[in-house]
């Protein structure tokens, strides 16, 4: 039976989200990746709400609780803000991309596919990698953010708006 390992970029989809103008359910998601196949894990990767915002940090507990009923591992860390010191805005940073490339090889031997809801060119590299050892790599995205070399990388990609029908909330 084909093992899948299901990794999620959860700051990506929630911009795709926004672009698209429609909810993913992460139960769908994982059901439609994982039926009938032997599951080698699902994790999600996010940051988490700076902790002065109790009511965002409320939301996202909920949030990763549900997850985690799922079956998703879900690995976050408090996002950082950072001030320009030119204007003095504050903009927040939280990027978990190479917890989620150390969790792909890391756990390598456990899966035969690899299912990456993403689109950033920064995992073209992996990509290329898990390609060349024989794996499958299906690259999950919105189409119009989603980097072409990365798209190009991928044994296949899906639009996020193909499956729609079969992974927005409500469906």
């Amino acid at each position: 039976m084909e093992r899948v390992g299901l990794f999620v970029d959860g700051g990506a989809m929630f911009y795709a989200q926004r672009d698209n103008g429609w909810h993913i359910d992460y139960r769908n998601v994982f059901h439609y990746f994982c039926d009938n196949r032997e599951k080698a894990g699902a994790w999600y990767f996010t940051a988490t709400p700076p902790a002065a915002n109790a009511d965002a940090l409320e939301r996202y507990r909920k949030f990763k609780h549900a997850l985690t009923q799922i079956g998703y591992n879900v690995k976050d860390k408090e996002v950082r803000v950072l001030y320009d010191k030119n204007t003095g805005q504050a903009r927040l940073k939280g990027n978990l991309d190479i917890e989620l490339v150390f969790r792909m090889l890391s756990s390598i031997s456990s899966y035969d596919t690899a299912v990456l809801l993403g689109g950033d060119s920064d995992y073209v590299p992996l990509i290329e990698h898990l390609v060349n050892l024989g794996k499958k790599v299906i690259v999950v995205g919105r189409r119009q953010s989603t980097a072409i070399d990365l798209i190009n990388a991928a044994s296949q990609f899906i639009d996020l708006n193909d499956i729609r029908d079969r992974i927005a909330k409500g469906t």
